[in-house]
């Protein structure tokens, strides 16, 4: 017969490699209700032209789009922003602020490289509804507290920008359309200064004004300091005063949740996709040479395309396998182990139906048990119980029953200490 293996950028991840990723994601949904963000379920599959009202034709090339037996040109997801901008849509009777978040795989068409796959765990927050900086910074805020509690957040900085700020500093210096000048300037870490100014002049900026957005855009760092010096070298303008304004104000909120350390200011970064209206912020691994681990921001005017109104939104979406990457590189990424809390160990068959009732109890106290399935040897049993790395084993026997108690062994130490057999469970609750 045949032997069939995974496609390309697909992954099979058994029980000990899956407990690791588990944990992660445990660890963001976690955060995530800790922050007052719903869980969702949506779809996998949406007709193809919620995406190309979004992206454009071009995303059939970059996705995996197909027609149903029903003749329909449908996509699985390869992010989830217009499926919410539906969502959003079709219930006008939502309240706001809308804070939802969702766990669950896209599929993107794309080259497999490090840290990027076909097929990719990601989860999406979003805040619908509230204009404020009060909502940038609660989304940046609850961005950082995952990487605290995944205990690399000296390892992480936010670099954050806001596109009406660089529009209004463009437009000051005499550059009337910035969508193209916009798009070189975030490329400008990939090229050459020469490239970069030549790329300029060649979307008609002459030499001067381009020298003028390189020193602009050159601004970067700790936030408070960066923008400073950014009041001193923008041209005068009412917008641009007004756009510093804000991020001073969004500092000053993310100091109050105390992220701020993790945040730096920086002028260059723009987030390619058009629909970005406000801050723009990317996440990077500040000792590695990984690729963005993931990036956000505020997109006020999109919702509207999906349907009769505007609703003001900011989001990110949470990439796991650039995170993956960097917790291995920096020795945090969980063990990959399965682990279970008790083996219950029946001597013999005689008590098996009493080792069962202390299995059931034990599992409906929430913990994870597991029992002998195969007929195996009371020396089989513990090697078993050792390879699921059982914290304790209990072990049922005649002759102990008899006697009232019941043997509960440490699986680490090795210590063993018989229990009155009414008292089991509580024990091993104890114990853990």
């Amino acid at each position: 017969m045949d032997e069939f293996e995974s496609l390309k950028g697909f992954y099979d991840r058994y029980p000990a490699e899956w407990a690791a990723w588990r944990e992660i994601v445990d660890t963001v949904g976690e955060t995530a209700r800790e922050f007052g963000f719903r869980e969702i379920d949506a779809p996998s599959v949406e007709p193809t032209d919620l995406f190309r009202v979004k992206s454009g034709e071009d995303i059939v090339e970059e996705t995996y789009s197909f027609e149903d037996k029903g003749g329909r040109e449908v996509t699985l997801i390869p992010e989830q922003t217009p499926t919410r901008a539906r969502l959003v849509q079709q219930r006008k009777d939502l309240g706001t602020p809308i804070k939802w978040f969702d766990t669950s795989k896209r599929w993107r068409y794309e080259a497999v490289q490090k840290g990027r796959d076909r097929e990719f765990f990601q989860t999406d927050f979003d805040i619908f509804g509230v204009e404020s900086v009060e909502a940038d910074a609660e989304i940046i805020a609850c961005a950082g507290t995952i990487f605290e509690k995944l205990g690399v957040a000296n390892s992480v900085e936010f670099k954050l920008n806001d596109r009406q700020l660089l529009d209004a500093l463009l437009r000051g210096i005499g550059v009337g359309e910035s969508k193209a000048v916009m798009r070189i300037i975030d490329k400008k870490e990939k090229i050459s200064r020469e490239e970069f100014l030549g790329k300029l002049e060649g979307e008609g900026v002459d030499r001067a004004t381009a020298k003028e957005i390189d020193e602009l855009t050159a601004i970067s760092g700790e936030m408070e300091s960066s923008l400073v010096e950014l009041s001193d070298k923008a041209p005068e303008s009412e917008a641009a005063n007004e756009a510093i304004g804000r991020m001073h104000d969004l500092y000053d909120a993310l100091s109050a949740y105390g992220v701020e350390s993790m945040c730096t200011f920086d002028l260059s970064i723009v987030r390619g996709m058009d629909y970005y209206t406000g801050l723009v912020f990317e996440a990077f691994a500040t000792e590695s040479d990984l690729r963005a681990l993931f990036g956000g921001g505020r997109y006020d005017e999109l919702i509207g395309q999906f349907g009769s109104r505007d609703v003001p939104a900011i989001g990110f979406a949470f990439g796991y396998s650039p995170t993956m990457q960097l917790l291995k590189e920096l020795g945090e990424w969980p063990d990959e182990a399965v682990s279970t809390d008790a083996y219950v160990l029946a001597v013999s068959d005689s008590v098996r139906e009493i080792g069962l009732e202390y299995a059931m109890r034990l599992r409906r106290n929430g913990l994870t048990v597991e029992t002998d399935l195969t007929d195996r040897s009371v020396g089989e049993q513990f090697g078993y119980a050792d390879r699921i790395n059982a914290e304790y084993t209990v072990v049922v026997g005649e002759r102990d029953l008899n006697e009232g108690v019941v043997t509960v062994q440490n699986m680490d130490s090795g210590e063993e200490k018989q229990v009155p057999k009414d008292e089991v469970v509580e024990h091993v609750l104890d114990m853990l």
